[in-house]
């Protein structure tokens, strides 16, 4: 995440003896994202031109089982090519307390209520698709009961000895006992089996579905022709009609426990403590002289918001879900109509348990993937620069530019009870990003009786426009936000 950048030409400090009430709302909203320089759309982590296990890892036991029976080790179920559009939309209220101890020394806290949604819309187009929803285990039954009975019976031959008198016959029936004994296996693994059955199968008329039939058939026909064993004539169930949206939808929220309606969700975000300390105070705010300040602030960010949730894919949460700490050194710099305020900025992520599916970016998994994982963020160090025109004593037109980085997250099982086994935690780990926002805005600035000799409700307040031009690297959405903010000064002694 970005760090906050600064809206008005309002002091970091607050002056001795005043009590600051600061009111601030921001809505942001974005439909597409950056990924390693390049704009796509922010669904398209979960889009796909022939989906199957590269998005549904539960897929993968089904296409090796599939790949043995037609004798094709590259096979991969096809459901149709997917394609997801997402727009994101996150509304944010604050409210900051600010007290001013001496005219150098703040102290301050605010506290965010957000509320975040993400609507999300998928599309399934089944041309070219050969996979669809598993008829069920019962339906199975008869064909499995069929072959078993078919293979009892070659058994009972070979140990009778009733091939014995050809050494070609037996070959062939030892041959084929092999062969229906694996076939037979792959085939409950993937239509019956309890724990292995896939959700998805072929469909009969696709090519796979027919490949699979016809290697069925083919046994049949060896048995009794063959090795005088008939009666095998039985046919497994397979899927009558490609998956199609319905049964996507069927197929994540059944199998993997997914939710897929748009719910929002309204709770506290992390709320923020923290000190400033003004080091140089020589700026008139009741004249268009400006001058220099310059302060260094402090605060910690605590993890009082609510992380996504592990169940919604492309979710957005109201809180980061570690404990932050933030170094600001700000520098206002003015004469006559023109100046500028200069940030730096350095956020310290703190490492965090938290529990979620342990998968990457874009794929789709159960909570038999749910994990405790120790996430150690990357730390973000950013730089901003916001010149200004004076429009009259008190309004100015303000623009900005900042450019933040972040280093790669480190990620591990949080114990090794915790660990799920082949499963490297890292592919959760966010990577390095950057980007560089452009905002502007008008700011508002009357510093009342706080100046020497001046009367009225301190205040000051700004409106905003910020958005996301770039990325070079990482995951980084290409947002668009609207700000708002409002302070007012009471004195308290």
């Amino acid at each position: 995440m970005p760090v906050r950048a600064g809206a008005q030409l309002a002091p970091v400090g607050v002056p001795g003896g005043t009590l600051r009430v600061e009111l601030e709302g921001s809505l942001a909203t974005f439909d597409r994202q950056f990924r390693n320089g390049e704009r796509e759309s922010y669904g398209a982590t979960l889009s796909s031109p022939a989906l199957g296990s590269d998005r549904i890892p539960l897929l993968a036991d089904a296409d090796q089982r599939i790949a043995r029976i037609i004798n094709n080790p590259g096979y991969r179920l096809n459901l149709g090519a997917l394609t997801t559009d997402a727009l994101a939309d996150v509304g944010t209220g604050f409210l900051g307390l600010g007290i001013g101890l001496t005219n150098r020394i703040t102290i301050f806290g605010r506290i965010p209520l957000v509320r975040s949604r993400v609507q999300t819309a998928a599309g399934l187009n089944s041309t070219g698709a050969d996979a669809g929803l598993n008829p069920g285990q019962a339906g199975q039954q008869p064909f499995f009961e069929n072959f078993d009975a078919a293979i009892a019976t070659l058994n009972g031959k070979l140990a009778a000895g009733d091939y014995n008198a050809d050494p070609s016959t037996r070959a062939l029936a030892e041959a084929t006992l092999a062969e229906a004994t694996a076939l037979r296996a792959d085939l409950f693994g993937l239509l019956a089996d309890p724990i292995t059955a896939s959700p998805v199968v072929p469909t009969n008329a696709s090519t796979t579905g027919t490949a699979v039939l016809e290697r069925i058939t083919s046994l049949q026909t060896t048995l009794a022709s063959n090795l005088s064993v008939p009666g095998f004539d039985a046919a497994p169930q397979l899927a009558t009609a490609p998956l199609g949206p319905d049964g996507l939808r069927q197929l994540l929220t059944s199998s993997l426990a997914l939710r897929t309606e748009d719910t929002p969700v309204s709770f506290r975000g992390d709320a923020e403590v923290g000190a400033a300390l003004t080091l140089v105070d020589r700026w008139d705010r009741g004249s268009r002289r400006g001058g220099f300040r310059t302060a260094i602030s402090g605060l910690i960010r605590l993890p009082t918001g609510a992380s996504e949730r592990s169940d919604r894919p492309l979710d957005l949460g109201t809180g980061e879900g570690q404990t932050d700490i933030q170094l600001d050194l700000v520098a206002d710099v003015g004469s006559g109509l023109f100046g500028a305020r200069l940030g730096g900025s350095y956020v310290r992520q703190l490492a965090s348990d938290v529990q979620l599916r342990v998968a990457a970016p874009g794929t789709l998994v159960g909570p038999e993937r749910l994990a405790f994982v120790r996430r150690d963020p990357g730390d973000i160090l950013a730089i901003n620069v916001q010149p200004f025109i004076r429009l009259a004593r008190t309004f100015a037109l303000q623009l900005g530019l900042q450019h933040w980085s972040r280093k790669v997250d480190q990620v591990v099982y949080r114990s090794p009870a915790d660990a799920l086994p082949g499963i490297d935690p890292s592919i959760v780990a966010e990577a390095a990003a950057n980007a560089t926002m452009f905002s502007a805005g008008v700011t508002y600035s009357n510093p009342g009786r706080l100046r020497q000799g001046g009367t009225g409700l301190p205040v000051d307040a700004g409106m905003g426009y910020e958005r996301v031009i770039r990325s070079g690297s990482g995951t980084v959405p290409n947002a668009h936000r609207v700000r708002g903010s409002f302070r007012v000064y009471f004195g308290l002694w």
